[in-house]
């Protein structure tokens, strides 16, 4: 014989009220003031795809891996480097 569901335990899952979110002032670029709602800002993120021999692709994964950097933070490295900075 199955067991009998508890419903209770499903309370713990119910919506909580969300936080008020109240907008903030700004100056427009007029001077005028003015409010607007707080955004997240936009993602800045960008992709690209590299042709490559795959010996050059591995050997920079393992570049990669070997120093526990994600593929962007390497290349930044790199380009860094590369400028002299």
């Amino acid at each position: 014989m199955p067991k009998p569901l508890d419903f209770d335990r499903l309370k713990q899952f119910e919506a909580r009220p969300a936080a008020k979110v109240e907008p903030e002032s700004v100056v427009d670029r007029a001077g005028a003031p003015t409010t607007r709602w707080p955004s997240r800002g936009p993602i800045m993120d960008g992709q690209i795809s590299i042709k490559a021999p795959l010996e050059v692709l591995d050997r920079f994964k393992r570049i990669c891996k070997d120093d526990r950097r994600t593929y962007a933070d390497m290349l930044g490295i790199l380009m860094d480097r590369l400028e002299g900075k």
